[in-house]
């Protein structure tokens, strides 16, 4: 009988409520689609990922302070148990087309041969168990606008599995939830999530009970239809 796959929860350990506070005293105007004026969510994670480990909805979880080490974290957990991975869900901050965790960024640049990622990454996506193992970013506004679109395209080619991620910004709600497979196209619209001023796009939407494809943040698991 073939190991069961991982499921797997990784969050940013950096983001402390002295971090947030500095980060506001130097945070200006978000035109990327970011939240600003978090206060500090790492505890709240580490929380969320205990919830997930005792309704058997994540077999591990990492507090990590930077992407390589969430993602070599995650390959190394699938070789020392000797399991394939099903499902990464990564929880932290992000704004168009990105996702951070401490002071590094997977956006597509990231994704390309040579970047300081690509190791990282090519090794993440050979623990994979295969397409339809799931890439969740669970960040604010990540597919959000073009940007967040062709980020969402990107990523779903270079890891060669069905990718989710958020338009809107995400808090006990979560809307704009979408998924896609490699070399599908985006089917959301661009403006999904989206302020605009004068046509131009200045932020992103907070999350609403009534906004497209809204989840829990207590969601264990991305709906089917997603």
């Amino acid at each position: 009988m073939a190991p069961r796959p991982l499921k797997l929860v990784v969050f940013d350990t950096t983001d402390t409520p002295r971090a947030a506070r500095e980060r506001r005293r130097a945070a200006g105007a978000s035109p990327d689609g970011r939240a600003m004026g978090s206060p500090g969510l790492s505890p709240i994670w580490r929380a969320g990922t205990l919830l997930h480990r005792l309704a058997f909805a994540a077999d591990a979880s990492l507090g990590a302070t930077s992407w390589s080490e969430a993602l070599e974290w995650a390959a190394a957990k699938s070789r020392e148990l000797g399991r394939p991975i099903a499902s990464l869900q990564v929880w932290g901050h992000g704004g168009w087309g990105s996702m951070a965790i401490g002071a590094t960024e997977l956006d597509r640049a990231a994704l390309r041969p040579g970047s300081a990622l690509a190791a990282s990454i090519d090794a993440f996506k050979a623990a994979l168990a295969g397409p339809e193992s799931l890439f969740w970013l669970r960040c604010c506004s990540a597919f959000g606008h073009t940007t967040g679109q062709q980020f969402a395209e990107a990523l779903a080619v270079r890891l060669g599995c069905r990718v989710a991620g958020h338009t809107h910004i995400i808090g006990v709600v979560q809307s704009g939830t979408h998924s896609l497979r490699p070399g599908e196209k985006a089917a959301w619209d661009a403006d999904e999530g989206v302020k605009k001023s004068g046509g131009r796009a200045i932020a992103a939407l907070t999350s609403a009970l009534d906004a497209p494809n809204t989840v829990s943040c207590l969601a264990l698991g991305l709906p089917e239809d997603y």
